[in-house]
């Protein structure tokens, strides 16, 4: 397969595209002459050109969950003239599929996912959810995972000015309290409130996102240690500020994993989701898993079914303290 192009459909989810670079990182040992391509929602474009080992990222101009369907095809056709070989497929739905195969790549590797056949030529069986998140997409290539696949991403500036421009101070503390997959993986607002106003007498506490706090931070912090930059930056700025702090706090959500391919240090706070399938994928020592491993967890829902959400609730604001204070020393 050397010497020829790889156009792998990337997942939708931050998060997911994030632990994909293990995927991409593998192809690119074992077909070192290869080029391969990355065709990503425009929405993550801004970090897919930061991934290694990626030859061309690809726009794909649809919104999360839209069919699409002209679009796609029309797109398909345009890729003909990349004479890919193979197509590594890393999303389940069926218009994922659509693209490589109307781009005519003889080799379209997936899991089965929305009934695809046809569209996906060469099915691999699945594996169990254990396995985790990285093993499902080398899955692919029958390959396993191993820490030499580490995802990670190199800025290619460290740009200062993104920091100059938010006004933020040289010993920063990120908090990533957002998680798009739905409520069920946030935090509780109250908790994050307590933390920042614990850690602002030592550290400038930076928050990230893209979904603002239902209660305003100004009425609930103690000193104006801080910068509630949630909905304020764009993804790229994100990644940078992230790139610049000494730790990251986050629910198990897309920006836990930018940080842990940035290499820093993470305290990954987990509710209806499993630090199995989605863990940070960094060294065991730069890493914190908060989780409480409940006989209901993980339920892996967007809204807790029992409507009580001990999983999250009962996560004391202490022990998150505690975990910090032990990866920044």
């Amino acid at each position: 397969m050397d010497n020829t192009r790889i156009l792998i459909v990337a997942p939708a989810w931050l998060g997911d595209l994030v632990i994909s670079i293990s995927l991409i990182n593998v192809l690119k040992k074992v077909h070192k002459d290869s080029e391969i391509d990355l065709l990503v929602n425009k929405n993550l474009v801004d970090i897919a050109k930061y991934f290694p080992n990626v030859s061309n990222v690809i726009t794909s101009d649809t919104r999360h969950g839209k069919l699409s369907l002209i679009y796609r095809i029309s797109l398909g056709y345009k890729l003909r003239k990349n004479n890919y070989s193979h197509c590594y497929i890393l999303s389940n739905s069926m218009k994922s599929s659509i693209i490589p195969f109307v781009a005519k790549i003889k080799h379209r590797v997936s899991y089965l996912g929305e009934f695809r056949y046809g569209l996906v030529n060469h099915v691999i069986r699945k594996i169990d959810r254990k396995e985790g998140m990285a093993n499902r997409y080398l899955n692919l290539i029958g390959s396993k995972y191993i820490s030499e696949y580490e995802p990670y991403i190199n800025l290619k500036d460290s740009n200062m000015e993104v920091l100059n421009k938010f006004k933020i101070k040289k010993s920063y503390i990120v908090f990533c309290p957002d998680a798009e997959f739905g409520p069920a993986k946030k935090w509780p607002t109250e908790k994050w409130i307590d933390l920042a106003n614990i850690l602002q007498r030592s550290y400038q506490v930076v928050f990230v996102g893209v979904h603002a706090f239902t209660t305003p931070l100004t009425n609930k912090m103690k000193n104006d240690n801080y910068i509630n930059l949630i909905g304020k930056t764009t993804l790229e700025e994100a990644t940078v500020i992230l790139s610049q702090s000494i730790c990251v706090v986050s629910n198990d959500s897309g920006l836990m994993h930018v940080a842990a391919a940035l290499d820093k240090p993470i305290v990954g706070i987990y509710g209806s989701s499993s630090p199995e399938y989605t863990p940070p994928l960094t060294a065991s020592d730069k890493r914190a898993i908060i989780y409480q491993n409940l006989s209901c967890s993980p339920c892996f829902n967007r809204v807790c079914p029992l409507e009580h959400l001990n999983c999250l609730n009962d996560i004391s604001v202490d022990s998150v303290c505690q975990s910090i204070t032990r990866l920044i020393q």
